[in-house]
């Protein structure tokens, strides 16, 4: 069988994901590795700023679901609790070293390093348990790949703190000066493991060569060390662990939270049955025990979990996939309007159009893909996706997607390379000329055809009274915000807009830009949102 694995491009999530590639070469079947960059890895922000580690998982997620590749291979402890729909966890290989590791300048261990000594770390979680040891040690905080942060040591800092798991796989373990005992540094739930996910509706053949890589004590305990954090409702930035492991046929699993300053400490221990079910219970139990000792009242539980919180978002009801969630998971008061809705026109030059052939296939909404729905590609050409819902909805549709271009009409652009050729784009009668014009001006010949019309809908008082004091509108395109603007009038909330072509018309009509997403994907509009609205006030004010 042949395999399509989505990578982040980091050195160390190339490495991950050949470890799995090589389990599954192992079994016969013929792995490819396909590279995705995530927002996580371009921003140099800090990463409980940019709403945690999910950030790393989302375009790799999305690759999947877009039928781009067949898995994805993440570390464990990035994925965030909230499942991702249409996605399912296929396997979790055999867990490294769960442990964390501390890297010093002269080899030194954490007792030996001199007073006031700094230390650099990334994580919450490991700052409050070295400072809990050393009342007196400097954290630094830091972002970047393990060598990065290794290269911190031979300039400004004492030593850094990084897991063993990543070390290991990195063939770097001789940087380690000290291996934390879990009694002193508790890892972070999953640490060490990986998570290999597919499409719920995934093949058997796919379902079963996953669950031949499946190591199944590392699964329970992944999954028990996760239902704490879920159990807790805890944030990316509060520093809470969880470590389990099986002993005398028991998942036994130690939960810990520590105040920030390290002066506080709770922890709990339990033991359950080798299930999967029982694990997750487990977890959810440990963390209602937690609670029960006065978790939330020794930290912020939701620490860098909600930055939108207090905010109002106003959002169409055609938006990325899973963006409401994705918003009101981040804090935010979400506010779903219809502004609009498709009408399919009653005549359309589609068939002639189909029938006269092209090489590509070109589609750029949802919408379109719906309406296209029982066609057959003619021999020869392939089809191509602007954005992963618009590729989602054309696999749903029935077709094969050759391509997922992230960004609009200059990255269709790019990704098709230079005409000549034909490539026929059906779409709404008023649509952006970005697309069309674009491709035109690297040799193509585009033919253009009217599907459907984008029609106003009537804006009721409810949603006119959320537009006076909302903080941002999400315009998914400029028909959305031409009618928002009719129904609701102006100065209207800060827009944060997908794509240059809908920023325009924004801009035409008044309304304020905060934020341009360069990607119609949820996690790419919702941290464009985050960004729009991190250096202004709420419209809600202090309460």
């Amino acid at each position: 069988m042949r395999i399509r694995l989505a990578t982040r491009g980091s050195t160390l999530a190339r490495t991950q994901s050949g470890l799995v590639a090589d389990a599954l070469r192992a079994q016969g079947h013929e792995v490819e590795l396909v590279r995705v960059t995530t927002h996580g890895d371009v921003s140099g922000a800090p990463l409980t700023a940019l709403g945690g580690a999910g950030v790393f998982v989302g375009a790799v997620r999305e690759a999947v679901l877009a039928g781009t590749a067949d898995i994805a291979v993440h570390s464990f402890k990035d994925l965030p609790t909230a499942g991702s729909p249409g996605l399912v966890l296929g396997a979790v290989p055999e867990r490294e070293d769960a442990a964390d590791a501390l890297c010093s300048r002269d080899g030194l261990a954490l007792a030996d390093l001199p007073p006031g000594a700094t230390i650099g770390t990334g994580s919450p979680r490991r700052a409050a348990q070295l400072l809990a040891l050393r009342p007196d040690l400097e954290i630094v905080e830091i972002r970047g790949n393990v060598e990065t942060r290794l290269a911190r040591t031979s300039s400004d800092l004492d030593a850094v703190v990084l897991a063993a798991a990543g070390l290991r796989r990195l063939r770097l373990a001789d940087r380690i000066s000290q291996l934390f005992d879990p009694s002193d540094v508790l890892p972070a739930p999953a640490q060490g493991a990986l998570a290999v996910e597919c499409r719920a509706d995934a093949p058997a053949e796919l379902v079963e060569a996953l669950a031949a890589v499946d190591h199944l004590p590392s699964r329970l305990a992944a999954l028990a060390e996760r239902a704490v954090l879920e159990g807790l409702e805890a944030g990316c930035a509060a520093p809470v662990a969880a470590y389990g492991r099986v002993e005398q046929g028991r998942l036994v699993v130690t939960a810990r939270v520590v105040a920030t300053d390290g002066s506080t400490r709770l922890e709990e221990a339990r033991s359950g049955a080798l299930a999967p079910e029982a694990a997750v219970a487990l977890g959810r139990s440990l963390a209602d025990a937690l609670l029960a000792q006065g978790a939330a009242a020794v930290v912020d539980l939701g620490a860098g979990s909600r930055p939108l919180a207090g905010r109002r978002v106003i959002v169409p009801d055609r938006s990325p996939e899973g963006l409401p969630d994705l918003l009101a998971r981040a804090g935010a008061h979400v506010v779903t309007a219809a502004f609009t809705r498709i009408e399919p026109l009653a005549e359309s030059d589609l068939d002639a159009a189909w029938g006269e052939g092209f090489d590509w296939l070109v589609v750029t909404s949802a919408a379109t893909a719906g309406l296209l729905g029982g066609r057959t590609v003619p021999a020869g050409a392939r089809v191509a996706a602007v954005g992963p819902a618009t590729a989602s909805s054309l696999v749903a549709a029935g077709f094969a997607v050759d391509l997922v271009a992230r960004g609009g009409g200059a990255a269709l652009a790019a990704e098709l390379g230079p005409g000549p050729g034909r490539a026929l784009l059906p779409g709404p009668r008023r649509r952006s000329e970005e697309p069309a014009a674009s491709l035109v001006n690297t040799g193509w010949r585009v033919t253009l055809v009217d599907l459907y019309e984008t029609v106003p809908e009537p804006v009721g008082r409810d949603l006119r009274d959320a537009w006076q004091v909302a903080d941002a509108l999400v315009v998914t395109a400029g028909s959305m915000a031409r009618s928002a603007v009719a129904g609701c009038g102006l100065p209207g909330p800060l827009a944060v807009a997908i794509g240059e072509s809908s920023a325009a018309v924004c801009r035409e009509l008044g309304l304020r830009v905060g934020a341009v997403a360069g990607r119609p994907d949820a996690p790419a509009v919702r941290d464009a949102v985050v960004s729009a609205l991190a250096a202004t006030t709420s419209n809600r004010g202090e309460s």
